[in-house]
C-alpha cells in the first residue's frame, strides 16, 4: 500500500505544482514576462498559454503533462517536457532577432509583442514610439494610431476597452514608458467576441509586479522645438496579498505649434494663398485611483475611478494672399485673421469589474459610466489693410454621457469551448453653438445663419455567440454577433440590425486564416453640422443623415520564427468621406460629409530582421496596399486604382558603457483617395539611451524629424472643378529629454500568478 502510494504521489502532485524558471544563459539573470504555451504531448497543439512574472517564473495552472514552448523576444525558443515538480532554472539563449517569433493562437487573427526589456524598444519614450516599430502599425503626425494603413484600431488596457476621448487616451499613451509595458497584443481581424465597431485592436498589457509592498514611478518627458512642452507622470502601487491599490497622476504643460497652408486658383483666375499658424498651450491634469481586490480565490474585482481636466489657450493666426494670374505678384487682397479660443475639457469617469473562473471556464461583467464635458469660447477677426472687415464671437457647448454594461461568459463543452456574450451602450450627446457678429452699430447681435443646436442619442444592444476547438495542429473558431441600433440625429432617427459573422483557422501556430464583417458608425463630430473653420474661407460641416458602413475582410498571418508575412482583402460598403464644394461667387471652399458607394482594399506586409553583428541589428516592416473608392463627384463616377508603398524600419546598436543608440526612418509613397493626391512623406529620428543606478534611473534623448520632411501633402485631381493643394505640419521636429525613476520598498515575494467603441467616437 505504501508503494501505491508513493507512485501515486510522484505522478500525480507534481501535474498541480509544477513550476519552472527561466533566466539568461549567459547573464543567470531572470527573463521577464516569457511566454509559456503548453502544447497536448499527442498532437502538439494548444492547450493553455501563460505569461512568465517579471523575474521569470512561472506555475502550471492545468494538471497533466504537457510539450512546453517558452517564447521571448529578443531569445531563442525552447522546447521541453514537464516532468517534475520543480523543473528548477530553464536557460533560454540570446536570438540575433528582435522582435522574435510571433504567437498565433486564439479566437481572433493576433500576434503577440514583448516590450519591456527588448532592445528594439530601449530608446522608445513612449507608447507611440513602441507602436510606430510594429509590423502593421503606424503613428501619424497628429497622434493617430493606424493599422494597415487604413484602420483605426481601438486601444485596450489588460484585455478591456479604453473609456477615454480621443484628447485624454493620447495622453495617457504618451504617460506608458516601455518598462511599464509587458507585452502589446495587435488583433487584425477581431472576432465577433468584440465590439462590431473594432477593426482592429491594440491590447497592451501592463507589468504586474510580484512582490509585496510599495513601489512607484516619476518620469519627465521635455520636448523642444521652437516651443517647450513638458509630460510629467507619476504612478504609486502598492500590493497586498489581495489587495492591490494604484494612483496615478499626470500633468502636461507647453505650447504645441501647427500649420496649415494652401494654395488655390480661384474662378476669376487669380491665385489665393492661405497661411495658418496655430499654437496651443496646454495645461492639463489628469489622475486615477484604482484598488483590485482578489476576495476569493479565482476571483476578482476592480473599481478604477478617473479624471481628466484639459485647459488650452489656442491661437491662430490666419493669412489669406490674393494675387492676380497674370503674374502671381500683383496684390488683390491681403486678409489678415486672429483666431482666439479656450478650449477645456473635463472628464470623469467610473469602471467597475468582475471576473471569475469557472472550472473550465470564465466569466466577466464590465460597466461604466464617463461624462465628457467641452466648453470653448472664440474671438475671430478679420482685418484687410488695417481694416476690421468681420468680427465674431462663438459659446461651444458640448456634453457627452456614456453608459454601458456588458457580461462574457466562456466554458468548455463538445471537446472545445463556448463563448456568449451580449452588451448595451446607451449615449447622449447635446451640442449648442452660438454665432455672435458685430453690426454696423458697433453692438454684436445673433447670427442665426450659423447658430445651431444638435442633439445625438444612440441606444446599442449586442449579444454573440462563438465555438472554438482544437484538433491536431488545426484550431478553429467560429462565432456570430448580432448589433442593433437605435439613434436619433436632430430630427432623423433610425434603427437597424447587423449581423456580424467570423471564422478563424490556425495550422501549427504558423499559419493563420480569419474572415470578419464589421460596423463602422459615423462618429459624433461627423454627424455634427456645425461649421469648423480653417480659414475665414475655408471650413468643414458635419452630416446627420451619414450612415454606417461594414467592411467584410479576408486576412492571412504566416510566421516563421521572426519572419512574417500579413496579406488583407475587403470591400467596405457605404465608407464615410469628406468631399470640397467650392463656391465660385463667395470663393468658400467647404468640406462636407457624405457615404461613398463602396471601397475595395488589399494590403501585404512583410516584417523581418537583420543581424549585422551583435551589436549591430535591424527591423524592418515593408507594407504594399491598393485600394479603388467608387467616388460620385460633380457627375461623374471616379474609380481610380491607388497603389502605394511604406517603409519602416530601426538601426539598433549597442554601444559601450550599455548605451544603446537607436536610428529609426518611415517612408509613405505617393497616395491618396479617389478625389486627392498625397504626396510622399517620411522622417528619420534619432535616439541613445542609458540607464543608471542599477537599472533604477533610465535616461533619453531623441531627436524627431531631423530633416524636417513629415508634411501631409494633397493636391486635388480635378483642377478643372477645383484647382487647390494644401499640407498639414505637425512640428514633429523637436529635440526630446526623458527622465525614468523608479523606487519604493518591497517586503517579500508572494507567490507567481496565473476604450470601448462608444468613447472613441466622442472625441470632438
Amino acid at each position: 500500500m505504501a508503494r501505491v502510494f508513493l507512485i501515486f504521489m510522484l505522478f500525480y502532485f507534481p501535474a498541480f505544482s509544477q513550476s519552472g524558471k527561466v533566466v539568461d544563459d549567459k547573464t543567470r539573470s531572470g527573463i521577464g514576462f516569457v511566454t509559456v504555451s503548453l502544447l497536448s504531448l499527442k498532437d502538439s497543439s494548444l492547450v493553455q498559454g501563460l505569461v512568465s512574472d517579471s523575474v521569470g517564473v512561472f506555475k502550471l495552472p492545468l494538471a497533466g503533462s504537457y510539450l512546453l514552448r517558452l517564447s521571448a523576444l529578443g531569445y531563442k525558443d525552447v522546447w521541453l517536457k514537464s516532468t517534475s515538480a520543480d523543473m528548477g532554472e530553464i536557460f533560454m539563449a540570446a536570438d540575433a532577432s528582435l522582435l522574435g517569433e510571433v504567437l498565433v493562437a486564439g479566437r481572433s487573427a493576433r500576434q503577440l509583442f514583448n516590450i519591456s526589456g527588448n532592445r528594439l524598444f530601449a530608446t522608445a519614450v513612449n507608447t507611440f514610439d513602441v507602436l510606430k516599430k510594429l509590423p502593421g502599425l503606424e503613428v501619424n503626425g497628429e497622434g493617430a494610431i493606424l493599422m494597415s494603413g487604413r484602420i483605426t484600431p481601438g486601444v485596450f488596457i489588460d484585455g478591456k476597452p479604453v473609456l477615454m476621448s480621443a484628447e485624454e487616451l493620447q495622453q495617457y499613451l504618451a504617460s506608458l514608458s516601455p518598462d511599464m509595458i509587458a507585452s502589446i497584443e495587435v488583433i487584425a481581424n477581431p472576432s465577433s467576441r468584440y465590439d462590431g465597431e473594432y477593426k482592429g485592436i491594440i491590447d497592451i498589457k501592463l507589468k504586474r509586479d510580484q512582490t509585496l509592498g510599495w513601489k512607484g514611478n516619476a518620469s519627465v518627458n521635455l520636448q523642444r522645438n521652437a516651443y517647450t512642452y513638458a509630460e510629467n507622470n507619476l504612478l504609486l502601487t502598492y500590493k497586498t496579498p489581495k489587495l492591490v491599490y494604484t494612483a496615478r497622476m499626470g500633468y502636461t504643460v507647453g505650447t504645441k505649434v501647427y500649420r496649415y497652408v494652401a494654395l488655390q486658383h480661384q474662378a476669376n483666375s487669380n491665385i489665393m494663398a492661405t497661411h495658418t499658424q496655430t499654437l496651443t498651450r496646454n495645461n492639463n491634469f489628469n489622475y486615477s485611483l484604482g484598488v483590485d481586490y482578489n476576495f476569493r480565490k479565482g476571483q476578482r474585482i476592480d473599481l478604477t475611478l478617473r479624471a481628466f481636466e484639459m485647459n488650452r489657450d489656442v491661437n491662430a493666426f490666419n493669412s489669406l494672399f490674393i494675387t492676380d494670374s497674370s503674374s502671381a505678384k500683383n496684390t488683390v487682397s491681403h486678409t489678415l485673421s486672429d483666431n482666439n479660443s479656450t478650449p477645456g475639457q473635463r472628464n470623469y469617469a467610473a469602471n467597475l469589474n468582475y471576473s471569475a473562473q469557472l472550472g473550465g471556464g470564465q466569466l466577466d461583467v464590465l460597466g461604466s459610466i464617463v461624462n465628457i464635458s467641452n466648453r470653448q469660447n472664440e474671438d475671430i477677426q478679420n482685418r484687410e489693410a488695417e481694416t476690421l472687415v468681420d468680427y465674431w464671437k462663438t459659446i461651444m457647448k458640448n456634453d457627452i454621457l456614456i453608459r454601458t454594461a456588458q457580461a462574457d461568459l466562456s466554458l468548455p463543452a463538445w471537446k472545445g469551448k463556448i463563448g456568449a456574450g451580449a452588451k448595451f451602450a446607451f449615449t447622449t450627446t447635446k451640442n449648442d453653438l452660438r454665432y455672435d457678429t458685430l453690426l454696423t452699430n458697433h453692438a454684436f447681435g445673433l447670427d442665426s445663419s450659423r447658430t445651431n443646436n444638435f442633439q445625438y442619442d444612440e441606444y446599442i444592444s449586442a449579444a454573440y455567440v462563438s465555438y472554438e476547438r482544437a484538433f491536431s495542429k488545426w484550431n478553429y473558431a467560429l462565432s456570430l454577433r448580432a448589433e442593433h441600433t437605435h439613434s436619433v440625429a436632430g430630427a432623423t432617427t433610425r434603427d437597424y440590425l447587423t449581423w456580424l459573422p467570423s471564422l478563424l483557422f490556425t495550422y501549427s501556430n504558423k499559419l493563420q486564416l480569419s474572415v470578419s464583417r464589421r460596423i463602422t458608425r459615423p462618429s459624433f463630430s461627423q454627424l455634427n453640422p456645425f461649421r469648423f473653420y480653417f480659414s475665414p474661407l475655408n471650413y468643414w460641416v458635419g452630416n446627420p443623415q451619414l450612415l454606417p458602413s461594414t467592411t467584410t475582410m479576408l486576412n492571412i498571418i504566416y510566421t516563421h520564427k521572426a519572419f512574417q508575412v500579413s496579406m488583407q482583402i475587403g470591400r467596405e460598403s457605404d465608407p464615410m468621406t469628406r468631399y470640397p464644394e467650392y463656391d465660385s461667387a463667395t470663393n468658400i471652399l467647404q468640406y462636407l460629409g457624405k457615404n461613398l458607394p463602396y471601397n475595395d482594399f488589399a494590403a501585404i506586409e512583410v516584417s523581418f530582421p537583420l543581424s549585422v553583428s551583435k551589436w549591430w541589428r535591424m527591423q524592418h516592416n515593408i507594407r504594399g496596399a491598393y485600394k479603388k473608392e467608387q467616388t460620385p463627384y460633380h457627375g461623374v463616377t471616379y474609380a481610380i486604382p491607388i497603389t502605394d508603398y511604406a517603409i519602416t524600419g530601426s538601426q539598433v546598436f549597442t554601444l559601450p558603457k550599455a548605451i544603446t543608440f537607436d536610428l529609426s526612418y518611415y517612408y509613405r509613397s505617393y497616395s491618396g483617395t479617389g478625389l486627392y493626391i498625397a504626396k510622399p512623406l517620411g522622417n528619420v529620428d534619432l535616439s541613445l539611451q542609458r540607464s543608471w543606478m542599477k537599472g533604477k534611473l533610465n535616461t533619453k534623448i531623441g531627436y524627431y524629424d531631423i530633416f524636417d520632411t513629415y508634411r501631409n501633402r494633397m493636391v486635388f485631381r480635378e483642377k478643372r472643378i477645383i484647382n487647390n493643394e494644401f499640407y498639414h505640419w505637425f512640428g514633429i521636429r523637436r529635440a526630446a529629454l526623458t527622465l525614468n525613476y523608479s523606487f519604493g520598498r518591497s517586503t517579500h515575494k508572494s507567490k507567481p500568478g496565473s476604450r470601448n467603441e462608444e468613447e472613441g467616437r466622442a472625441g470632438m
